[in-house]
């Protein structure tokens, strides 16, 4: 198994990080058809996406597994 940066930092992550795991947990699942329509459409990149956004969408994905940051220490 694969791990995350997400899952090998210590502490608060700051929003770049949290960008960064937005980014690498949605490259993990990427489908090849997602990956078509972002070489024809482009995509908006998450260096555009407020911190407000970044934070709500990292909370959304991570917030339940936040303990397991560090192997599921708590």
């Amino acid at each position: 198994m694969r791990t995350t940066k997400k899952q090998s930092r210590e502490g608060e992550p700051s929003v770049d990080d949290m960008r960064y795991d937005l980014a690498e947990a949605e490259a993990m699942n990427i489908s090849v058809s997602n990956i078509i329509d972002i070489l024809i459409y482009g995509c908006e990149p998450l260096e555009d996406v407020s911190d407000i956004e970044i934070r709500d969408e990292w909370n959304q994905l991570f917030s339940d597994n936040k303990n397991d940051q560090t192997g599921g220490a708590k």
